[in-house]
């Protein structure tokens, strides 16, 4: 089909408001394209309407391939709501292609996923895996859903985390976060036995609101066994506190109010 900006507004732009459209950028003397492009037939053939594809030889439309910054072949470009949300560069395998366009589709367990991140909200570990582990027997490469059962078990066996994490998709959007839940289960684990005592009581605190992900209140515990004493039970609130921040990121509303007066406690 022949395609100018105009075309490609209303088959890609407009399109994709209603479904995701796949833009496969291609040329008849890319070699690796040619071998692509049986895989992408198929592949959209067997979604049954999920998501659309169209295909831009870039040979034929310089403009498009310019606007849209092409530089390597194949690129696939996924447009979603009239936006580019993802870009992919280079010949993939067929799992990895439905990887790839699976982590835009929408969920029929969206409703559930929305449920289930509800119920860790409120402390209901139990009840939020019950919900998970029903989604992946039918989608067992739900990537969210993945990561929301690592969550519950965070939240209900702390030494579980690991496991889940090795078999992790290394390359999904939720892999640093899981990588960073291992690490807070791993401190967790190590919790020190808990001692008579306001601060031990206070740690333990701290360490119970960390298993809820409630990082604020496990700051300002953790914070206040800083303040009274930075070296308690082997340094434990100063460590909990650096893998929170580490866990976050430097850009996190916890991590903007808390970390300044963490560093003006543990160098003071």
């Amino acid at each position: 089909m022949n395609h100018d900006l105009t075309s490609f507004e209303i088959q890609v732009i407009e399109r994709s408001r209603e479904v995701p459209v796949v833009v496969d950028f291609w040329a008849s003397w890319c070699g690796p394209c040619l071998m692509f492009s049986p895989i992408l037939e198929k592949a959209v053939a067997g979604a049954g309407g999920a998501w659309e594809l169209v295909k831009i030889n870039t040979e034929e439309h310089t403009e498009l391939s310019a606007r849209y910054q092409v530089r390597s072949l194949p690129t696939l470009k996924l447009f979603l709501n009239g936006e580019e949300m993802a870009e992919s560069l280079g010949a993939l395998t067929e799992s990895q292609l439905l990887r790839w366009i699976e982590r835009f589709l929408p969920s029929p367990f969206a409703l559930e996923l929305e449920e289930a991140e509800k119920a860790l909200l409120a402390g209901e570990s139990d009840i939020a895996r019950k919900k998970v582990e029903t989604i992946l027997k039918t989608e067992p490469g739900n990537e969210h859903a993945l990561f929301l059962r690592v969550r519950a078990t965070f939240a209900s066996d702390p030494a579980g985390v690991a496991a889940l994490v090795k078999d992790f998709p290394h390359d999904s959007d939720y892999a640093s976060r899981a990588n960073g839940l291992r690490d807070l289960a791993a401190l967790v684990s190590q919790m020190p036995a808990p001692e008579d005592g306001e601060l031990s009581d206070k740690l333990t605190c701290g360490y119970e609101a960390l298993r809820r992900l409630d990082f604020a209140a496990a700051c300002e515990a953790f914070l206040t066994v800083l303040d009274k004493d930075r070296h308690f039970a082997s340094d434990a609130a100063a460590k909990a506190l650096k893998q929170i921040f580490l866990y976050l990121g430097p850009r996190h509303d916890i991590s903007d109010k808390y970390q300044r007066r963490f560093a003006s406690l543990l160098f003071s």
